[in-house]
């Protein structure tokens, strides 16, 4: 009498389970991908910032510095020029004995840029050196001037004497009495995206020669 032979058991994956694990697999690495790719902007973000914050914060205490020590050059008043996107003044340097240096701060095409000259009695100004302070400005107004308050009136609530970014009046140049500055900036394409917004505030100690 003959045996039936029973067929071995054969263990083995079905083309559908096979399928159905990749397509798992795809679905956790995509998963995990986006997240990595989600810390990697945000990291590059917060350190666009960072170089933001380490351009745009220093160069406005170092100009409301300058300008709390802006001094007449002679019978010329300490500011010179003033507008939204330009300001010059007279201030001593740090030599000594000190010498007497005219400052500009001009913003064009989104770049803030320094210029200083100095020389000797008569206080003739030479040839000026520019350096490039800030880039990648949004606003398009840097500066704001101030006279003095009238009676009753904060600083804050004084004529505003450059009213969107207009040039300061020669008649008004010796009313400045407060610098308001202003830099929004973007981080560089390679640092993320956002936006910093800085604001420092000067007072004229010597706000005209009378």
């Amino acid at each position: 009498m003959l045996s039936r032979i029973e067929p071995g058991n054969e263990d083995g994956f079905l083309l559908i389970e096979l399928l159905a694990a990749t397509l798992l697999i795809a679905v956790v690495v995509g998963a995990f991908a986006g997240i990595f790719t989600m810390i990697e902007q945000r990291d590059n973000t917060l350190q666009g910032q960072s170089v933001l914050a380490t351009s745009a914060r220093p160069m406005l205490d170092t100009m409301a510095a300058e300008l709390e020590s802006a001094m007449c050059n002679g019978t010329t008043q300490p500011i010179t020029t003033a507008s939204g996107t330009q300001l010059t003044f007279t201030a001593p340097d740090r030599q000594q004995p000190y010498h007497l240096q005219q400052i500009s701060y001009t913003l064009s095409n989104g770049v803030l840029t320094r210029s200083t000259n100095t020389g000797g009695p008569p206080w003739t100004m030479g040839t000026a050196r520019t350096s490039t302070s800030v880039n990648s400005i949004t606003n398009a107004v840097v500066f704001d001037f101030k006279a003095a308050p009238q009676p009753g009136q904060t600083q804050a609530q004084a004529n505003d004497l450059s009213p969107n970014g207009a040039a300061v009046s020669a008649a008004n140049l010796p009313n400045i009495r407060e610098v308001t500055m202003l830099l929004t900036v973007v981080p560089f394409a390679s640092h993320g995206t956002g936006s910093l917004t800085a604001q420092q505030s000067a007072s004229l100690r010597t706000p005209s020669c009378s």
